[in-house]
């Protein structure tokens, strides 16, 4: 049960040695006479320790050195073990090596439970994996004989290397001074001893911790000759220790790993015995308790009994070591966790019975059952994460298919949430999610599995057998009614509505990912047709609207990878034929569907907030683009450039245009920011006047764009400081043949100058269209009547020729 194997080689030239039953045992392997081939045993190491315990067994026959390798090896299933190899020489009369022997000790379970024990805190592994071994000698005298080698380490540790003394003729700290008096009551008695540790100080003050084991050696005629044994430096693992001991006290008992027991079961005579220890730990009387599997089925909890039969068989079948933890009752009441492990016991290669172990590993568990809590519970809201939801989601589907019936899964998305985040701070966003939970808490029934899956995402798990359609659409909009209510939180009154999508389950998935999938495809959905509504998953339009989000993805991967190009068309001034500027257009080239129409892909940035990073994109892009021109020797002229209202409503958007204009040099009046009138729809005038006012400050020109199309409103021209106006395409569309328009036309623009503002005319396709905008005294035109927009390399050629072709028309005038 100690995992430790015994190993000869007489030669340093043979090309196999003897091991143990036990080392055979732990290398997986089958022997008759004991005797095993180097190789072979070299092909279950690791080749990483493989060369390193080479290279040191054969310096102990070649130098006669000790050794202690911490190795790895593999096993015929494929597991891992870790190991410590010991070496040792033995010498003939001469000094020379005539055998070699030395133990594998199997340190996988120790390694194992002090990772475990260091989840929480990274640093203890690091510690245990940089502690070092090291064998030494004392003769008879109880004096250290000095170390062969150099080691690295503190004063103190050179202390003990140095030798010239016994352990208790070195400085230790006063408090060990009764365990120091049992150990050398045991070397004097010539004792072997197992695990002492002790502390030694050195002149500087430094100390080291050791642990150490030894044996007696004597002559062949009795006569005793000293110890022999190995030590290891636990400086850093107790200092490790001290610092998860004050972080809580389930570790600080975790560390405490006395508590085990043992067991065994033999067949012959069918009974079970304990060990003294199994019988304290589990708080019974061994006078009074038999334990047999009656007696010991009331202690396990849930079906732990069975699972533990059912393994047992397994190994006696198998004659291999299996593990597994169990839950049972104390004498007491109280409920303990118990690491099994148990083993087949073979005699004379039959199998007799099991050999076991039980440790109560009760601290450890409750630790690692409150971390994951904290791993599986949001810390704002209480609510199940992320990661528990897609763990519960799995568990439903399988109920739903072994059990028959419709459950149900309901993603809710807060609408309208980011602006009161940006209206309250993160502190009342925080308050508005808490309120959200609790709302969802009260309105849905104990049974429902509520959960908060992103920022202001929350999902919930219907487990009820019969849930119908209807159902679950009078549950949705009861939710969605009572969340968009105003709600008084200590920043002022929130407004926020929900949107939600449905997926039943498992018709509309029958696995985690495809149910979460559907109804996040229904979300999507009900967001698309207004928002503040409930959907379910309808298979009809999931391609549509899973070609829409695979384009979202690839619009998001153009954008990181540089995927986007930006077009210009050119702004002609019609009293000079001069081009004044460029409108810097967004292109997207698909690696499959080829050129996207931004009126194909803008509204899905739109949709899910790429379009401020795309905005922020162009603006840097196009001010570089100029300032490039400019660099180049061409003449200065505007470059006009669409801001999305989200650019506007997403922060502090002067402080970006001013951080651009810094970063690439571009005079601040050369840069033209277009904004829409859908701007001004839902938001407050106050929000829009301080962003307007604080960017022309910044001597960026402004203009109205698209002025006609939806919104119009003479209030923005008279109250809102715009430079600019551009007339909207569907206004210069036909003005040739429709006088109506014309009519208009002229109106718009005469308004616009007595307004102090130029006029920028889009989409004039005829020349017949720009002699009527230049009789109108339109200022700029802008369409294809000129130039499509066109590459930056080509943009400027393209200007030379529109301004040299005026200059002919005008002299031929």
């Amino acid at each position: 049960m100690a995992r430790v194997g015994y190993w000869e080689s007489y030669s340093a030239a043979a090309t196999d040695f003897w091991v143990s039953s036990e080392f055979a045992s732990l290398y997986d392997f089958q022997t008759v006479d004991g005797s095993i081939a180097i190789a072979t045993l070299q092909e279950r190491h690791l080749p990483e320790s493989r060369n390193i315990l080479e290279a040191h067994y054969s310096a102990c026959w070649t130098e006669g050195r000790p050794f202690a390798v911490q190795t790895r090896l593999r096993k015929s299933d494929g597991s891992l073990l870790d190991c410590v190899v010991h070496g040792e020489p033995d010498f003939n009369l001469i000094g020379q090596v005539q055998r070699v022997s030395g133990i594998v000790r199997d340190v996988t379970l120790e390694t194992s439970a002090l990772q475990r024990l260091a989840e929480s805190e990274q640093r203890l592994a690091d510690f245990v994996s940089t502690a070092s071994d090291w064998c030494w000698e004392s003769g008879p005298d109880h004096r250290l004989l000095p170390y062969p080698k150099s080691l690295d380490g503190n004063a103190a540790l050179q202390t003990v290397a140095s030798g010239g003394r016994a352990r208790w003729e070195l400085s230790y700290p006063p408090e060990e001074e009764a365990s120091m008096a049992c150990h050398r009551a045991d070397m004097e008695a010539h004792r072997p001893f197992r695990d002492f540790v002790y502390t030694s100080v050195g002149n500087d003050g430094s100390r080291i911790s050791i642990c150490t084991s030894g044996k007696p050696i004597f002559a062949d005629d009795g006569t005793f000759i000293g110890y022999r044994g190995t030590a290891s430096d636990i400086t850093q693992l107790s200092v490790a220790r001290a610092l998860l001991d004050q972080r809580t006290r389930a570790l600080e008992e975790a560390h405490r790993l006395g508590k085990m027991g043992t067991w065994n079961y033999r067949l012959d005579t069918g009974r079970t015995a304990w060990s003294p220890e199994l019988y304290q730990m589990l708080g019974l009387d061994p006078a009074t308790f038999e334990p047999t599997d009656e007696s010991t089925r009331p202690y396990f909890l849930d079906n732990d009994a069975d699972c533990l039969l059912k393994m047992q068989k397994r190994v006696l079948r198998s004659s291999m070591m299996e593990a597994t933890d169990i839950r049972v009752v104390h004498a007491d009441g109280t409920t303990r966790d118990l690491a099994v492990i148990c083993k087949a016991e073979i005699s004379h290669g039959k199998i007799i019975g099991i050999i076991g172990t039980a440790q109560d590993v009760t601290d450890r568990k409750e630790a690692e059952r409150r971390l994951e809590q904290l791993a599986y519970t949001d810390p704002l809201t209480g609510l199940a994460n992320r990661a528990l939801f897609k763990r519960e989601l799995a568990n439903l589907l399988e109920r739903s298919i072994a059990e028959g019936g419709n459950r149900a899964l309901l993603l809710i998305d807060l609408d309208r949430f980011k602006e009161v985040n940006d209206s309250f701070g993160h502190s009342g966003g925080d308050s508005l999610l808490t309120h959200v939970a609790a709302v969802l808490t009260q309105e849905l029934n104990p049974q429902a599995f509520i959960a908060r899956i992103g920022g202001d995402e929350f999902a919930v798990l219907t487990d009820e057998g019969c849930t119908s359609t209807k159902a679950l659409l009078i549950l949705a909009n009861r939710l969605i009614a009572k969340l968009s209510v105003p709600v008084e939180l200590a920043e002022g009154e929130a407004c926020i509505g929900a949107t939600i999508g449905i997926a039943v389950l498992p018709e509309h998935g029958a696995t985690a990912e495809k149910a979460s999938r559907n109804a996040d495809l229904a979300l999507y959905m009900a967001k698309e047709a207004g928002r503040g509504r409930a959907q379910l998953f309808e298979p009809i339009y999931a391609q549509a609207v899973d070609q829409r989000l695979d384009l979202g993805r690839r619009l998001r991967h153009a954008v990181e990878t540089g995927g986007l190009r930006a077009h210009y068309q050119p702004q002609v001034d019609l009293k000079t034929g001069r081009v004044s500027g460029f409108e810097a257009l967004l292109r997207w080239n698909h690696p499959e569907r080829g050129p996207i129409s931004p009126s194909e892909f803008i509204p899905i940035a739109e949709s899910t907030g790429l379009i401020v990073d795309l905005g922020h994109w162009v603006l840097r892009n196009a001010c570089k683009q100029m300032r490039s021109w400019l660099d180049a020797g061409l003449p200065p002229r505007s470059v006009s450039v669409n801001v999305s209202p989200a650019q506007i409503w997403n922060g502090d958007f002067e402080t970006v245009v001013s951080s651009v204009l810094a970063e690439t040099g571009l005079p601040s009046e050369l840069l033209c920011l277009e904004l829409t009138e859908s701007l001004f729809v839902d938001h407050t005038k106050q929000k829009v006047s301080s962003t307007l006012a604080a960017l022309s400050k910044l001597g960026v020109q402004l203009a109205l764009d698209d002025f006609g199309s939806g919104y119009s409103s003479l209030g923005y021209l008279t109250r809102l400081p715009f430079n600019c106006l551009k007339i909207d395409r569907t206004f210069v569309d036909g003005i040739a043949t429709v006088p109506e328009k014309r009519k208009l036309l002229g109106g718009i623009i005469a308004l616009s100058h007595g307004l102090g503002m130029s006029v920028v005319a889009e989409g004039a396709e005829m020349a017949a269209e720009v002699d009527l905008l230049a009789a109108f005294d339109c200022d700029f035109v802008q369409g294809y009547v000129f130039s499509p927009p066109i590459a930056a390399k080509q943009a400027p050629l393209v200007a030379a020729n529109i301004e040299r072709e005026a200059r002919w028309m005008n002299r031929k005038a």
